[in-house]
């Protein structure tokens, strides 16, 4: 691609997309690394071809075989335990199963976490992939947070556990690939966004939990986050390439789905090859103000290495593991937007979002403490909710202390994230502005200035998505 051309990627995510879905990968002996295969039903099913097993059926009862099938109680007790893939098979049962899988859809609506840590194992005794719970249903999207070191790693298919492939096979895989398949197969709503250094911290109870990330850790490192399809709402993505329409490419898409989208929330990733010499260079994310000047959203994001917001990037990857050189996007800034109907009678399933901002002057404990619990007052508690935590490199110890309050407030929350060099983020709902003593220093490198609010430094931004019941008003 020119260094002239423009590309915006726009894509709502909430409906099912197998168009560009991968074939089964046919073994090159002169390739280093190849791409994960689908399981064959999965790659049957996309492809509507017949899938004919070489299996021996199961003698049983016509009669008792009937009752299972058609008992709908029975049908959507055994379906509840499948991950999504084979949900989509299930659906195309008959009417009942079918019913029982929209039910479950409607009823399944808790988000999942997942890490490939290298901590304790290494490429050479093996890989090992855990998540927090089955996902049971599509997902909305699936955000993947890797360091540089964990980003082009690959593994020998059978050191990696669980086996990607139905079969082991001798071949090397890229550990995105991997997470890829087995997370969003036949789905492509996969995000990765690579920085220097991650943040991890999943449920108590969750066997992820042991994996923890609070502090800046260099270790290679991949944490997931996990959203699954919430009736209305849509995740829409931009990519933004070329410097040239960058305005006006951003106003365009954001006009065409605000036409009958409500915007919710913002996710806004920064790469390094484009560098804010100033505020100005950010501020047309202002524009959502004027799109919907009454209604306030949720917004967060840093600068980091790279993102990865086209899945077509991910053979780029591959390629680039073979080649022995690091997988560099054209991606300038990538924005991650979530949104809701306007004409819907009622937010059904409660959806929202909100962020919030410790500024560089919210330093000591006891006023990040304090930043914290305000916030946690302002918002409801969601029966389901994710934490995704955008920080300064430059907070020093603070991470760790932030992270832990947070939990405290939150305890039922997943946070996830990464480190950056410059913080973007607006306070809904809003916060007083701190107060500075006259005789002392801020510490951030530039100002931002109170005409635009959206760019900080020595900063953290959370954004806090929600839904389902509310526990807490």
């Amino acid at each position: 691609m020119s260094a002239n051309s423009q590309n915006v990627t726009y894509s709502g995510s909430g409906e099912q997309d197998h168009e560009n879905t991968e074939g089964a990968v046919t073994e090159v002996m002169s390739a280093k690394c190849v791409k994960v295969p689908l399981d064959e039903h999965i790659f049957a099913l996309i492809n509507k071809n017949n899938l004919v097993r070489q299996e021996e059926p199961l003698k049983c009862s016509s009669n008792l075989i009937d009752k299972v099938i058609l008992n709908y109680i029975i049908v959507k007790e055994i379906l509840s335990n499948l991950s999504w893939q084979d949900k989509l098979l299930c659906e195309l049962v008959c009417t009942t199963w079918n019913s029982a899988v929209q039910t479950l859809r409607r009823e399944q609506l808790g988000p999942g976490d997942f890490v490939t840590d290298f901590r304790t194992h290494s490429l050479t005794c093996g890989t090992v992939y855990k998540q927090s719970g089955k996902f049971h249903n599509n997902p909305l999207v699936v955000m993947a947070f890797v360091n540089t070191s964990g980003f082009n790693m690959s593994c020998q298919c059978k050191l990696i556990k669980p086996s990607p492939c139905l079969r082991p096979c001798k071949k090397e895989h890229c550990l995105i690939d991997v997470v890829h398949k087995i997370s969003c197969a036949p789905k492509d709503c996969m995000n990765i966004i690579r920085s220097d250094y991650t943040t991890y911290m999943p449920l108590p109870q969750s066997v992820t939990f042991e994996h923890t990330l609070t502090n800046l850790k260099s270790h290679p490192f991949i944490g997931g986050l996990y959203i699954p399809v919430i009736p209305d709402v849509k995740f829409h993505t931009i990519n933004l390439k070329s410097n040239g329409n960058m305005q006006d490419d951003f106003y365009n898409t954001v006009d065409e789905i605000a036409k009958e989208r409500t915007f919710k929330g913002v996710l806004v990733y920064v790469t390094d090859k484009y560098l804010l010499r100033s505020v100005e260079d950010i501020v047309f994310l202002n524009y959502l103000k004027d799109v919907q000047p009454n209604v306030p959203y949720a917004l967060g994001g840093c600068i980091i290495e790279d993102t990865i917001f086209e899945q077509r990037d991910i053979d780029g990857i591959v390629d680039a593991v073979n080649k022995g050189n690091d997988f560099i996007s054209e991606n300038l800034i990538s924005i991650g937007l979530f949104t809701i109907p306007k004409e819907s009678p009622c937010n059904e399933y409660n959806f929202d979002m909100y962020s919030f901002i410790l500024e560089s002057s919210d330093w000591t404990k006891a006023k990040i403490q304090q930043a914290i619990n305000e916030f946690s007052k302002k918002v409801p508690k969601f029966e389901y909710s994710v934490v995704i935590k955008l920080s300064c490199v430059g907070r020093d110890q603070k991470h760790k202390w932030e992270q832990e309050c947070f939990r405290a407030v939150f305890p039922n929350t997943r946070i996830i994230g990464c480190f950056g060099n410059g913080e973007i983020g607006v306070n809904h709902p809003t916060r007083p502005p701190p107060v500075v003593p006259t005789n002392c220093v801020k510490r951030h490198r530039r100002d931002s200035g109170p005409q635009f609010g959206i760019v900080y430094s020595y900063s953290t931004v959370f954004v806090y998505i929600g839904w389902g019941k509310i526990t807490l008003p």
